[in-house]
C-alpha cells in the first residue's frame, strides 16, 4: 500500500497539472510532438510514437473534393470526439508520393492528435515535380472545402502549411482575396522567397543575404527541379525537345553526346541550358534575362515579394542551416519582406538540412553548442504552431 501511495501520489499531481493547467499541456504535447519528428521509426508506424501514449489515434477520411473540371483527392485527418477544432490544410512538396509521403502522413497524424483538424490535398503539380498555378487554384477550392465543415472546423483558427518548394503555392493561395481573411496562420517550412536566388544556389552553390555569404554544395536533385519546372514553357518545339535530350545526357554524364546536340539550339534555348550548367554566381542574373521570355515570365511569377502584403496571417518561417535544395537566407528574406515583425516567428535550424534532420549522432561540445540550441528553436516553433488552435 505504502509503495502504491509513493507512486500515484506524484502521478496524480503531475495529472491535476496537465489537466487543469492548459500551458503546462500544451508544453507535454509539443515535447512529445517534437520526439516523435525526430524519430525516424516513427515515420513507418506513426502510431507507435509517444503522442500515441496520451492521444486516441486520429479519424482519417477519403475524400474527393470537386472542382470545375474533375475532383481533387484528399485526406482528412481529425481527433475523435467531434468536437469543433482549429484546421489546417496541408500541402505536400515536390514528391512523386503527393500526399501519400509517409512523413507527411506522419506529421499529418501528429497534428490531428494534438487537436486539429487536417486537410491534405493532392496537388498534381507538385507530384509531377512541378510548380503549377493550378495548384493554387486546388489549394483554395481545398481550403474553401474545408472551411464548409462547419461541425468539426472552428472558421476563425484556420491555417496553412507548406513545405520546401510547396510553400510558394501556399503562399500564393494563401494571398487569394477569396480566403485571406480566413487565413489566420501560415506556416513555411524550407521554403522559398526568391526564385532567382533559389535558381543561382542550386546551379553554383552560393548564397548570400544581410552579410551572410556561403558555399554549400547543392543537391543534384534541385537541377531537376528547376530543368522540369522551365523546359515546357520554352516556346520553341524544337528547343523543348533538344533540351530534354541533353538533360538525359547530362543526367548520364555523357557530356560529349550532350554537347553535339548543343549547335541545334536557338540561343534562347542555350541560354536555358546555360543556366542549368552554370557555376559563376554573377552571372545568373543575365542568364536568366536571356532566356524565352515564357520562362522568365514563370519564374517572375514565383516570386512571393508581391504577395507578402496582400498576406494577413501569422507566419511562422522555418529552415535548416544546412538546406542543399533551398538556401535558410531565402527564409531570412521571407520573414525580413513582413514589415510587422511580431507576426512572424522564425528559426533557423542548426538540427535540419532540408525538411530532414541533420544528423542522429553529436559530440557532447556539439550536444550543448549545436543540437540543444536548435532543439529549443524548434520546440517553440512547434509549441507556436501548436497554440494556434488556442
Amino acid at each position: 500500500m505504502k509503495r502504491f501511495l509513493l507512486i500515484s501520489i506524484p502521478i496524480s499531481f503531475v495529472l491535476v497539472f496537465v489537466i487543469f493547467f492548459p500551458q503546462i499541456r500544451l508544453g507535454a504535447i509539443t515535447a512529445l510532438f517534437l520526439w516523435d519528428l525526430l524519430d525516424e521509426q516513427t515515420v513507418q508506424v506513426p502510431d507507435r510514437g509517444r503522442l500515441a501514449w496520451v492521444t486516441p489515434s486520429p479519424l482519417v477520411e477519403r475524400l474527393q473534393i470537386p472542382r470545375a473540371e474533375g475532383k481533387i483527392l484528399a485526406d482528412l485527418y481529425r481527433p475523435q470526439d467531434g468536437n469543433k477544432r482549429a484546421a489546417i490544410l496541408l500541402t505536400h512538396g515536390i514528391i512523386e508520393e503527393g500526399k501519400d509521403d509517409p512523413r507527411l502522413i506522419r506529421f499529418a497524424r501528429s497534428l490531428a492528435r494534438a487537436g486539429f483538424v487536417v486537410l491534405v490535398p493532392e496537388l498534381k503539380g507538385m507530384k509531377s515535380f512541378r510548380i503549377l498555378f493550378s495548384d493554387v487554384d486546388d489549394i483554395v477550392i481545398s481550403f474553401r472545402y474545408l472551411a464548409s465543415r462547419k461541425e468539426i472546423v472552428d472558421e476563425k483558427k484556420m491555417g496553412l502549411i507548406g513545405f520546401s518548394y510547396g510553400a510558394g503555392p501556399t503562399f500564393m493561395a494563401a494571398a487569394d482575396p477569396s480566403i485571406r481573411r480566413q487565413v489566420k496562420f501560415l506556416v513555411s517550412f524550407g521554403g522559398y522567397y526568391d526564385p532567382v536566388n533559389v535558381i543561382r544556389f542550386i546551379t553554383t552553390g552560393y548564397y548570400e543575404y544581410r552579410g551572410e555569404k556561403g558555399f554549400l554544395k547543392p543537391e543534384p536533385y534541385g537541377k531537376w527541379v528547376f530543368f522540369m519546372n522551365n523546359v515546357d514553357y520554352v516556346k520553341n518545339e524544337k528547343d523543348r525537345r533538344l533540351l530534354k535530350a541533353v538533360f538525359k545526357k547530362e543526367e548520364e554524364q555523357k557530356r560529349d553526346e550532350a554537347a553535339n546536340l548543343l549547335g541545334s539550339l536557338t540561343p534562347q534555348g542555350r541560354y536555358l541550358y546555360e543556366l542549368l550548367i552554370n557555376e559563376d554566381p554573377g552571372r545568373v542574373d543575365d542568364l536568366v534575362k536571356k532566356t524565352d521570355p515564357r520562362v522568365r515570365d514563370y519564374i517572375g511569377r514565383l516570386a512571393l515579394a508581391p504577395l507578402i502584403p496582400s498576406i494577413q496571417a501569422y507566419l511562422l518561417v522555418g529552415h535548416g542551416s544546412t538546406d542543399p535544395l533551398i538556401p535558410y537566407t531565402e527564409s531570412l528574406r521571407l520573414a525580413d519582406a513582413v514589415q510587422d515583425k511580431d507576426r512572424v516567428h522564425l528559426a533557423i535550424l542548426k538540427l535540419f538540412t532540408h525538411v530532414d534532420p541533420a544528423r542522429k549522432s553529436f559530440s557532447p561540445k556539439e550536444f550543448l553548442t549545436v543540437y540543444l540550441p536548435s532543439m529549443l528553436e524548434f520546440y517553440y516553433l512547434i509549441y507556436d504552431l501548436l497554440s494556434q488552435q488556442r
